[in-house]
């Protein structure tokens, strides 16, 4: 707003083209109504700052609901936030500004950077940084995006579109923008309020009685959009002294560097714009925390996605179509048994964890559509491969040690299910059928069977389980779980001639965490036991026969153990 002095001897004419002149900037100060939507914001406590800014952002302008913009970009394969793919979207649904923030914790302090890309052309026009000491905007902290964002926003060009239809929520905010931009078009149509008719004031031509009366009631209401209006028609969003508004050159200045910063990235590391943005990428939530409509729409499975930074948060669990685990595993086995004998007793084996490769994969099929919010998308297939790469097992006998080659391997498969709880965890229940081998080759010519006092096993079993996720932070997540082992065959261990019939009971878990090393790749690493226990039924020739009385119990139980974790690297679909 320009500023004037006072003359001591005005006139006639003066006065009235000062009145003319506040004619001409009463649009250009009117708050301009502009259209947003604010991508899921990033980071600890990115849900409150998200919030606030969304509250304020609505005092002014209509916040375009975030699920209504995935699903146009999901039409338009264009999830990638970038300057293409921004442009595109924001045309479809007519959106002026975009808005993506990250949240950073240093100390006891949360840094906000929020990013405001043009509609229109999809570039970034503001980034200005907000630094608060507890969870949310402060007043300072609104102050600075009423000084440095709003005056920006004011100012988007109209990014224009073809999607006239809007949600039914938003028809009361869209009605005087409707209004306005009829009147704008009118281009003649409305007669010149200077001028006077048998109506006593300008209308719509063609018009009734009726309309001009409710226009009348209705003057202050829409004066706001009378005034967009012919700031459309006159000057296209042109403001009055642009330069003269402080925070808002601060702001441009800051967006300019921003941009500037990109493109010196751009030249050194020789990437592509698109990858730039994949690092300022905001995941995206099925609603905007402000609608209670749209909430009802996700379909009621409780799925808010939680801002899981990386590329369109697919570090978060419950986002993952797909996860293909390849690395290293590391087992080691304790076997040992219950007996009262001093002497003869069962030879029992204790190795420690040794190499092996290990491949797994959740594979969740529906999930591959973004559009499927049911929950059918949560029901996957979990599948694990780990075969140990080298072991041998050590006997001595009579002062010599004998190598004995030795397998080991581990095969599982079943179907899993997925449930978010709240923002940051999910809970998994799942049921698999597995096979577990461990062999000892005991063809040596220097040994004879019985020198070997330790059954092969080759268990069969279901092992029904529970897991949790849990987010620690826009990169890592904790998980861990238990699995109860219903175990239908062991091999050699329950045969007659072994230590025969028996009860067996196994439990299993597992915890470990992901962090994301770039997008699409986590390292996994974990660490797991699976212990299986026997109670001997007393009838197998090695449970009452080693002492050489058949009327005793020799051996009543034994308790198989592997232990040891694995470290992989993980690939997302």
């Amino acid at each position: 707003m320009t500023t004037s002095r006072s003359i001591a001897t005005p006139s006639r004419w003066l006065a009235a083209a000062a009145v003319l002149l506040l004619v001409w900037l009463l649009p250009g100060m009117a708050e301009a109504r502009r259209r947003l939507v604010v991508l899921e914001f990033t980071g600890p406590k990115a849900e409150e700052f998200q919030a606030d800014v969304v509250k304020l952002l609505k005092k002014g302008n209509s916040v375009v609901p975030t699920k209504k913009w995935d699903a146009a970009a999901d039409s338009l394969n264009a999830t990638k936030v970038n300057e293409k793919n921004v442009k595109k979207v924001a045309k479809k649904l007519s959106v002026d500004g975009v808005i993506s923030g990250r949240v950073e914790k240093r100390g006891s302090r949360y840094i906000l950077h929020l990013q405001l890309r043009e509609g229109r052309s999809g570039k970034t026009v503001a980034a200005p940084d907000i630094v608060e000491r507890d969870e949310g905007l402060s007043i300072d902290g609104r102050n600075t995006i009423k000084d440095e964002l709003l005056p920006i926003i004011d100012d988007l060009p109209a990014a224009g579109g073809d999607d006239e239809e809007e949600d039914e929520d938003e028809e009361e905010e869209e009605e005087p923008r409707a209004k306005a931009k009829t009147k704008a078009k009118g281009k003649g149509k409305v007669a010149d309020k200077g001028k006077t008719s048998g109506f006593g004031r300008g209308k719509v031509r063609g018009g009734d009685d009726e309309e001009d009366e409710e226009e009348e009631e209705d003057e202050e209401e829409e004066e706001e959009p009378r005034a967009k209006a012919k700031t459309k028609a006159k000057g296209k969003g042109k403001v009055a002294d642009k330069g003269a508004d402080k925070g808002k050159g601060k702001a441009k200045a800051k967006a300019k560097a921003f941009e500037d910063e990109e493109d010196e990235e751009d030249e050194d590391a020789g990437e592509d714009e698109d990858d730039e943005d994949d690092d300022r990428v905001a995941a995206r939530d099925d609603d905007d925390g402000g609608d209670e409509e749209d909430d009802e729409d996700v379909g009621g499975d409780g799925d808010e996605d939680i801002a899981i930074g990386g590329k369109v948060g697919l570090t978060n669990p419950r986002r993952r179509a797909m996860d293909i685990a390849v690395g290293l595993s590391f087992t080691g086995r304790k076997l040992s048994f219950t007996t009262n004998l001093d002497m003869n007793r069962p030879q029992g084996y204790d190795g420690g964890p040794v190499p092996g490769v290990r491949i797994a994969a959740d594979i969740y099929p529906l999930a591959f559509n973004a559009k499927n919010k049911g929950f059918k998308r949560n029901l996957g297939i979990s599948l694990v491969v780990d075969r140990v790469l080298s072991i041998s097992s050590n006997l001595e006998k009579m002062g010599t040690t004998y190598e004995l080659p030795t397998t080991e391997h581990h095969l599982a498969g079943g179907i899993v299910y997925r449930q978010p709880v709240g923002k940051a965890l999910q809970v998994e229940g799942s049921i698999r059928y597995n096979k577990r081998r461990f062999y000892i080759d005991r063809n040596n010519p220097n040994l004879v069977p019985g020198d070997i006092d330790i059954p092969n096993t080759n268990y069969t079993y279901i092992d029904p389980g529970v897991a949790i996720r849990y987010v620690l932070g826009p990169k890592m997540v904790l998980g861990g779980g238990a699995r109860f082992l219903l175990i239908t065959d062991t091999g050699e261990m329950q045969s007659p001639m072994q230590y025969g019939g028996a009860t067996v009971t196994g439990l299993d878990a597992e915890v470990g965490v992901d962090y994301e090393v770039a997008p699409k790749i986590l390292v996994r690493v974990a660490g797991r036991l699976t212990t299986i226990g026997y109670a001997f039924a007393g009838n197998g020739e090695l449970t009452n026969n080693r002492d050489g009385n058949p009327a005793t119990t020799d051996v009543s139980g034994a308790r198989d153990t592997y232990f040891g974790g694995f470290a992989s690297g993980v690939y997302l679909f």
